[in-house]
């Protein structure tokens, strides 16, 4: 952890989404269940338990065809706009990071980073009320960066651009690429209910 100070100078703020600003399984999980027919909801929910956490290992467990990963991110994005169409998404769950988002949008930058699909963090961000404070372009998802954050190559792309970032997330391993691409962190616990680091 660095000295608050130094936070202090920090003008631009890379939010994690899943576990961060909400909770995506509600969501992913709707999105597997209208892939397999909701044929197998207890059993998604326990595979999810047990760690396994990638959507694409997930629908594996359940599929009866071999997909690749570009064929099953088609269809996850297909099965996700029909249920957005009709109206059958889940509505997220506003944590306490969005809502300080919210409060502190005049003084602060905001991109995200997610492994997460684009379709489903607009929907999240647009949702929670978040998404015109949001820079979309200079923001990270699958779309537009397929290599993990636990590389740091996302969090490089994004400190090309802006230099006084610092990344807010949950994820250990996220902080761990943020090391990676010379980038600071704050590690926040999942639905922490406080975030008074920068202020």
């Amino acid at each position: 952890m660095y000295p608050l100070t130094f936070y202090k100078n920090m003008k631009t703020i890379i939010c994690d989404i899943d576990g961060t600003i909400t909770n995506m399984w509600p969501i992913e999980k709707s999105v597997l269940l209208y892939m397999t027919d909701r044929k197998f909801e207890k059993d998604i929910e326990q595979v999810k338990l047990s760690g396994i956490t990638e959507t694409y290992k997930i629908f594996l467990k359940f599929s009866n065809q071999k997909m690749s990963k570009k064929k099953y991110t088609d269809f996850y994005n297909q099965s996700f706009s029909v249920l957005l169409k009709n109206g059958k998404l889940p509505a997220p769950e506003k944590y306490y990071l969005a809502k300080w988002v919210f409060t502190n949008k005049n003084k602060y930058r905001f991109v995200y980073a997610t492994g997460g699909q684009r379709l489903e963090t607009l929907y999240v961000l647009k949702n929670l009320g978040l998404l015109k404070y949001f820079d979309l372009k200079n923001s990270t998802d699958k779309a537009t960066c397929r290599l993990s954050k636990k590389t740091g190559i996302p969090f490089r792309k994004i400190k090309s651009k802006f230099n006084d970032c610092v990344l807010v997330s949950d994820s250990k391993a996220d902080c761990a690429g943020a090391t990676l691409a010379q980038v600071p962190f704050i590690l926040v616990k999942p639905k922490q209910d406080y975030f008074d680091f920068i202020l």
